[in-house]
């Protein structure tokens, strides 16, 4: 496990020593002592020789007062996708072609967050949280997490908060396709990063890191790992590129159909892990109220 935080810890440093140098710190932001609404909007149409569909929603609420902070998430994703078949039907001179569309759902992401943060001091914060997700074509049919912990407050600037926090943890998991050498519900740890940097008067760029090991299975290890630039096109609209990162060390299973080294269909079928690393690119347009 060392092998693989060591390059998480490193970036973290990175992000810090060479981020935009910060002002000293003014009057509190009246944006961050108030409820702020946030709605995100992801969708990608294609249509023409192959057609597909991605709709994305997200909404955050969350409040911050003097020594404490309130955050509220919920969103999901959904891609359709349509398969098109031709087929010509007459003779060589004389034709018309037949299309058939068949459309299937090829990716499916749900989820809701909830987190609690009280600041003791100027340096040190305790917080408890509770996650759930569902991401059926990752293996996952439904994950509920509760997180109770602590975290250092690095830097807590106007243009600029770095901020560490670790936890010990208690999963509830149910897969698509259960796991039998796997609990079901375990003991873990959670560590981990948030980053915020105002780069210009017009763009913020957000880094967030999050690592849960299984105390039961410790070579069961998660990584969730999401970078993204806020560009404002208005006081209320932005537009936000980000890229999700999702690694785990030992994915969900899937039942794969067994076929002989013939090719012939043996009508039985066999459990096979799914891919370790899931990645997200999003182009959403976000509300603030």
């Amino acid at each position: 496990m060392r092998s693989l935080l060591r390059p998480a810890l490193v970036g973290a440093a990175l992000t810090v020593l060479l981020a935009p140098g910060s002002a000293a710190a003014q009057d509190e932001d009246p944006a961050r002592t108030r409820w702020v609404f946030q709605g995100e909007l992801t969708t990608l149409l294609s249509q023409g020789n192959s057609e597909s569909f991605t709709a994305g929603l997200g909404v955050v609420v969350r409040r911050q007062w003097e020594n404490d902070a309130l955050r509220f998430e919920v969103g999901g994703i959904q891609t359709e996708s349509s398969r098109i078949t031709r087929q010509a039907i007459g003779t060589d001179d004389d034709f018309e072609v037949d299309v058939a569309y068949n459309s299937e759902k090829t990716a499916e992401s749900y989820y809701a967050k909830t987190r609690y943060d009280r600041t003791l001091s100027e340096r040190f914060f305790v917080y408890g949280a509770v996650d759930w997700l569902r991401n059926t074509f990752a293996g996952i049919d439904s994950r509920f997490l509760m997180a109770a912990g602590a975290g250092n407050t690095w830097i807590d600037r106007d243009n600029v908060r770095f901020k560490t926090n670790y936890a010990v943890t208690y999963t509830v998991q149910t897969d698509v396709v259960e796991r039998p050498d796997a609990d079901k519900n375990f003991p873990g740890a959670r560590l981990g990063w948030e980053y915020w940097n105002q780069v210009s008067s017009s763009s913020t760029f957000e880094s967030t890191l999050l690592v849960d090991l299984n105390l039961s299975e410790t070579d069961d290890v998660r990584y969730d790992f999401t970078n993204s630039l806020a560009v404002n096109v208005s006081d209320k609209l932005a537009l936000k590129p980000s890229l999700q990162l999702l690694y785990r060390t030992r994915p969900s299973l899937a039942e794969v159909p067994l076929v002989s080294s013939g090719g012939i269909e043996t009508g039985r079928t066999v459990l096979a892990e799914l891919e370790k690393l899931d990645t997200f690119f999003r182009l959403a347009l976000v509300l603030t109220l």
